[in-house]
C-alpha cells in the first residue's frame, strides 16, 4: 500500500474523530441546557409584593399596595404580647399593626427593673421597664414579618454578630428622633413604614 494513502487515511479518521466529538458536545450541551429552561419556565414565577400587578397575592392581613399612592398607618392597636424569655417564639402578635410600646426610659428615681438589669447587651433600649423589651421585641417581629433569628442569634440573643440587629438599632434611634420631632400629635412605629415586610414598599 502507498505510504501516501496511509497517511491520507489516518488524517482523515483523526479529522472525523474531532469534528464528531465537537458535534455531539454541541448537541449534548443543547439538549441539557433547554431541559432546565424549560423546566424554569415551566414553574410559576414568585412575584414581588411590591410590585403593582393587580390582583396579586399578598399575604394575609397586608394593607393593599396602590402604585404611587401613600398609604397612612392605621391607628395603633393591638396587644403587647408575651413577656417570657428572649426566645419565646408563642406569645406575641403574630399579624395587623402591631402596638410598638413607649421606648422612653423609665424617670431616674423608679425602682422598678429595668431592661439591662435583667437581659444582656441592652444599648438602645437601656432604661425601659424590664417587662416591656418583649413587648417591644414582638412588635418588631410582627411589624416587619420575621422571627427572632432574624435579628439574633438563636438561644445567644446577646450577640452582634447579625448586622440586622445593628440596622435595628439604628432603625429605633429613627423612630425616637421621629417622634420627639412630632410630638405627641402623631406617632410612628416600624410598621408605619414596613407593613409586615423587611424592606418598606418603595
Amino acid at each position: 500500500m502507498n505510504r501516501e494513502y496511509i497517511s491520507y487515511g489516518i488524517i482523515g479518521i483523526i479529522v472525523g474523530l474531532v469534528l464528531g466529538f465537537i458535534v455531539a458536545n454541541q448537541v449534548s450541551t443543547g439538549t441539557s441546557t433547554a431541559t432546565p429552561q424549560t423546566a424554569a419556565n415551566s414553574e410559576p414565577k414568585p412575584t414581588s409584593v411590591n410590585s403593582s400587578n393587580s390582583g396579586q397575592a399578598l399575604p394575609p392581613n397586608h394593607p393593599p399596595i396602590d402604585s404611587g399612592q401613600t398609604i397612612p398607618a392605621p391607628p395603633i392597636s393591638g396587644s403587647g404580647g408575651s413577656t417570657g424569655a428572649p426566645g419565646a417564639e408563642a406569645g406575641g402578635p403574630t399579624s395587623g399593626p402591631a402596638e410598638l410600646p413607649s421606648l422612653d426610659p423609665l424617670p431616674a428615681g423608679s425602682k422598678e427593673e429595668r431592661a439591662e438589669q435583667k437581659y444582656k447587651n441592652i444599648q438602645l433600649l437601656r432604661g425601659i421597664p424590664a417587662d416591656r423589651l418583649m413587648k417591644v421585641m414582638f412588635a418588631f417581629k410582627t411589624s416587619l414579618g420575621v422571627d427572632c433569628t432574624y435579628c439574633h442569634i438563636k438561644d445567644q440573643f446577646e450577640k452582634d454578630d447579625k448586622t440586622q440587629k445593628q440596622t435595628a438599632r439604628k432603625m429605633i434611634q429613627l423612630v425616637r428622633d421621629t417622634n420627639t420631632k412630632l410630638g405627641t400629635a402623631t406617632r410612628v412605629t416600624c410598621f408605619t413604614c414596613h407593613r409586615g415586610q423587611t424592606r418598606p414598599a418603595s
